[in-house]
C-alpha cells in the first residue's frame, strides 16, 4: 500500500510536469534533424546508469562521437550513475530533466503517458530502425490516443533502444568440472545431456544435474564444502518457462492462481526446500547471487551480456560459459523462455530543437552506428543491436575482438533475443513490468511471498497466490485507472 501511494503522489507530480512539459516546447516547428549541420555550439546533458565498467565505457564511446567529424560544436556532459540511485535522481530531476538519459523498460510506460518524453519519430528512417532487433524498436512505442504499448496505428517512437539483454544461466566452468571429478562423474555425458547450448534442459534434467553435484551431508540443506548448485532462480524466468504469466496480454486481470504459474513458483522454492542445492533465503540476503558465483561460492547463477565488463574487468579465476534457461519438461506447452530487459535513449520532451537534433544525433551514433555497436561488443557491454552484426560478426567473432573471452557460447544470448521457431525452443520475452503503469507491484510481490514464508516452506505458492489473489487484481485495476 505504501507504494502504491508514492505511486499515486508521483503520478500528480509528472502531471504537473507534463502540463510544463507539453507546453513549453517554444521552437518544436522548427525541426533539426540529426543529419543536418549543427553549426553552433550546442551542449546537452546525458545521464546512464551501471557500475564502473559500464560508466567507463560510455564515456569513452561519447568520447569517440564528439571526436567525430561534424560533431564538434556538440558538447556531451555525461553522468553515470549507480543503478540503485538513478531512478530516484531522475525522479527528482522530474523538472529539469536531461537532454538525453536512459529509460527503462518497466518505467516507460509511466513517463510516456505523462508527457515527459520526446515524440522522435520524426528523427529516424524506417530503414535504420529495419536493421535493428524488432522487438528492442518496438517496445518504444506508445499510442497516446489509446494508451497503449507498440507499434500500431497512430503510434509514435518515444525512444531509441540502447539494447537488448537476455538474462541467461551462467555456470562456473572450472568449479563444475572440479565437481565431475570429486563425484565421479562421466564429464562427456554431463556435457552432452545436459549443457548443450542448443538444446534447454527440462527442470527436472537440471535438478537432477544439481543433486549430482552437490551433497547435502548433513540433511540441513548445508553442502558439504559449502559450494551450492545455484545462486538463486529467477522468477519470471520459471513462470515464463512453464507458459505463465502474472496477468493477461493487457494486464487488467490476475493470473497468479494459474496452476501453470503456481507450480512455477514452487519449483523455485523446491531448490532450496527439497533438493537442498539453492542458497537458502537468509543466506541470500547477506551475499548477493551473482557477487556469491563471482566468489565460487555456486556453480550457476544468471548473467547477462553487460556482465561481461566485469567479467574481464577483474581477475576472474575460473572459465564460464552459458546455457539456455531451463523449462517445464511435462507441460506440452512450455519452453526455455528467458527474461529480456532493455533501456532506451529518451529525449526530454523540453528539450530545444536544436538540443534534440544533438540528443538524437548521439543516441543514434550509439544504437545503430556499426563502428560503436562493435567497440560495444568488444568492451563487453551488450549483443549488438544490428541484427546482421550481432548474428554472424559477434557470435563468431569474424573480427577477432572476442577471442580468448568467455562466454564461448554468445550464440545462446542471440538466439534467447531472435524467439522462437518451429524447431526452436529457445526464446525471451520482456519482463512483466513493462506492461503496468508502475513497477512497485512486483516488489511488493515478492516481500509478500517473502513474508508467508514461501522460502522457508511455511506456506506453499498454491497457498500464498490464492490468498493475494485480491490484492493483486486491485493493484492491477488502480494502475490502469492511474494510466486512464
Amino acid at each position: 500500500m505504501i507504494k502504491r501511494f508514492v505511486g499515486a503522489i508521483l503520478a500528480c507530480v509528472l502531471a504537473v510536469t507534463c502540463v510544463a512539459a507539453c507546453s513549453g516546447r517554444g521552437d518544436e516547428g522548427n525541426v533539426v534533424k540529426p543529419e543536418d549541420p549543427i553549426d553552433e555550439p550546442v551542449t546537452i546533458n546525458f545521464w546512464g546508469w551501471g557500475d564502473l565498467a559500464e560508466q567507463e565505457n560510455y564515456q569513452t564511446l561519447v568520447n569517440q562521437f564528439m571526436a567525430e567529424e561534424g560533431n564538434e560544436n556538440i558538447t556531451v556532459l555525461y553522468r553515470g550513475m549507480s543503478s540503485s540511485t538513478y531512478m530516484t535522481t531522475l525522479r527528482a530531476s522530474a523538472r529539469n530533466l536531461p537532454e538525453l538519459f536512459y529509460m527503462p523498460d518497466y518505467d516507460f510506460l509511466e513517463w510516456v503517458s505523462s508527457g515527459l518524453l520526446k515524440d522522435v519519430s520524426a528523427y529516424v528512417t524506417e530503414e535504420e530502425l529495419s536493421q535493428l532487433w524488432p522487438q528492442a524498436v518496438d517496445e518504444y512505442y506508445y499510442n497516446a490516443g489509446t494508451a497503449t504499448l507498440g507499434q500500431s496505428e497512430g503510434a509514435s517512437l518515444y525512444g531509441l533502444p540502447k539494447d537488448l539483454g537476455p538474462f541467461t544461466l551462467v555456470y562456473n566452468k572450472t568449479l563444475l568440472d572440479r565437481k565431475i571429478e570429486e563425484k565421479g562423474l562421466d564429464a562427456e555425458e554431463i556435457y552432452a545431456t545436459y549443457l548443450n547450448p542448443e538444446v534447454p534442459m527440462t527442470w527436472d534434467q537440471f535438478r537432477t544435474l544439481l543433486k549430482s553435484l552437490v551433497t547435502d551431508k548433513n540433511n540441513d540443506g548445508t553442502p558439504d564444502d559449502s559450494i551450492y548448485g545455484i545462486s538463486h532462480y529467477e522468477i519470471e524466468t520459471a513462470v515464463y518457462s512453464n507458459n505463465a504469466n502474472f496477468f493477461n496480454e493487457d494486464a487488467s486481470e490476475q493470473r497468479i492462481t494459474d496452476p501453470n504459474f503456481i507450480e512455477a513458483l514452487q519449483f523455485v522454492a523446491d531448490l532450496t526446500l527439497e533438493d537442498h542445492v539453492m542458497v537458502p533465503a537468509a543466506l541470500q540476503s547477506e551475499t548477493d547471487g551473482f557477487t556469491r558465483f563471482l566468489n565460487s561460492g555456486c556453480i550457476f547463477s544468471f548473467m547477462g551480456p553487460w556482465d561481461c565488463a566485469q567479467f574481464w574487468g577483474f581477475d576472474i579465476a575460473f572459465e564460464s560459459n552459458i546455457l539456455p534457461v531451463p523449462y517445464n519438461g511435462d507441460n506440452p506447452d512450455a519452453m526455455s523462455t528467458a527474461w529480456v530487459g532493455s533501456m532506451g535513449y529518451c529525449v526530454s520532451a523540453k528539450a530545444s530543437s536544436m538540443q534534440t537534433a544533438a540528443a538524437m544525433r548521439l543516441a543514434k551514433y550509439l544504437c545503430t552506428n556499426e563502428d560503436a555497436q562493435r567497440k560495444f561488443y568488444e568492451l563487453g557491454q551488450q549483443v549488438p543491436n544490428i541484427v546482421s552484426m550481432a548474428k554472424d560478426e559477434y557470435v563468431n567473432d569474424t573480427q577477432g575482438l572476442l577471442e580468448g573471452k568467455d562466454p564461448v557460447d554468445r550464440s545462446v544470448w542471440v538466439d534467447t533475443i531472435d524467439g522462437f521457431s518451429e524447431d526452436d525452443k529457445i526464446g525471451g520475452k520482456v519482463r512483466p513490468r513493462y506492461y503496468t503503469y508502475s513497477s512497485g507491484w512486483y516488489d511488493d510481490f515478492l516481500m509478500y511471498i517473502d513474508d508467508q514464508g514461501l522460502w522457508t516452506g511455511v506456506k506453499t505458492a498454491e497457498q500464498i497466490c490464492n490468498a493475494y489473489e485480491s490484492t493483486f487484481q486491485s493493484t492491477l485495476d488502480e494502475m490502469i485507472a492511474n494510466l486512464g
